[in-house]
């Protein structure tokens, strides 16, 4: 009879199914096998041997790729080890680098949708005055240096008594003339402080001082065309990547409202 029962399979099933509760209980695992499995599919290696290719302009040998499975195989083990530590928590940098990568899976879609000439029109017909095209500027300048502003006026004043500009330029390596230059070229070559100040210059004298991060100039302005009001074709793509831009940050700010509602938070000394 004894032997005829420890034959069943029933039995053999429900001992085995007590051994491996013993070993959890013993070792105080909850372990999921499936929290083991590490997989390298053809995808991985394919972004294995892409990644070779990019740092090292070949292919790698079969050695190499070996060693970059067991690499990676290595880093898996690591990063899941981690985790069953806690390693991730309290640690500004993961969190704060986990926060990144959120805020990019949240917002990635936003760049999947191509706006239409009519959301662009609606878009900038919003901010007219932002995308007004500026002024073009043909300008000589002199670098005065890094003087006293009262030098400097007093250099300027020289200047459009007829005094030659010999006498007063400094070397500098920046233009000595620009045509047909916004505000945004002149802010590229000079700084924006220094573009900032071309608006309500006469034509035809020396203004100034101006001034830059380097020191005081002397400008005269010999041309300007005045601004206009742009169409949707002089400012398309300026315009296609702030709509995307807002996009995306509207799109990760409802994400945000939906991840927030989930939780109950407390602020000390807040009601």
């Amino acid at each position: 009879m004894l032997r005829k029962f420890i034959r069943e399979p029933l039995v053999h099933f429900l001992g085995g199914a007590l051994l491996i509760f013993a070993f959890f209980w013993a070792t105080g695992s909850s372990r999921d096998p499936a929290d083991y499995t590490i997989s390298i599919d053809e995808t991985d290696i394919a972004r294995l041997k892409t990644d070779w290719v990019q740092n090292f302009r070949r292919a790698p040998t079969r050695q190499e790729l070996d060693g970059l499975i067991d690499q990676e195989i290595a880093e898996e083990i690591y990063y899941r080890e981690a985790l069953r530590l806690g390693l991730d928590k309290n640690d500004p940098m993961i969190r704060r680098r986990l926060f990144t990568k959120m805020r990019f899976v949240d917002g990635q879609d936003a760049d999947n949708v191509d706006p239409t000439d009519t959301m662009l029109q609606q878009w900038m017909d919003k901010n007219p005055d932002k995308y007004a095209l500026s002024p073009l500027y043909d300008f000589e300048q002199i670098y005065l240096g890094q003087i006293s502003a009262a030098q400097a006026g007093e250099r300027i004043d020289q200047l459009n008594a007829g005094s030659g500009s010999a006498a007063f330029a400094q070397s500098i390596s920046l233009p000595e003339t620009l045509e047909r230059a916004s505000t945004e070229d002149i802010g590229r070559q000079f700084g924006d402080k220094f573009a900032g100040q071309f608006e309500g210059m006469k034509t035809g004298v020396w203004s100034g001082p101006v001034t830059s991060g380097f020191g005081f100039h002397a400008v005269k302005v010999t041309a300007k065309t005045p601004g206009k009001t742009a169409v949707l074709d002089d400012v398309r793509q300026r315009i296609v990547n702030e709509w995307h831009a807002a996009r995306q940050t509207a799109q990760k700010q409802k994400a945000l409202e939906r991840y927030r509602a989930q939780y109950e938070i407390t602020i000390v000394g807040r009601p």
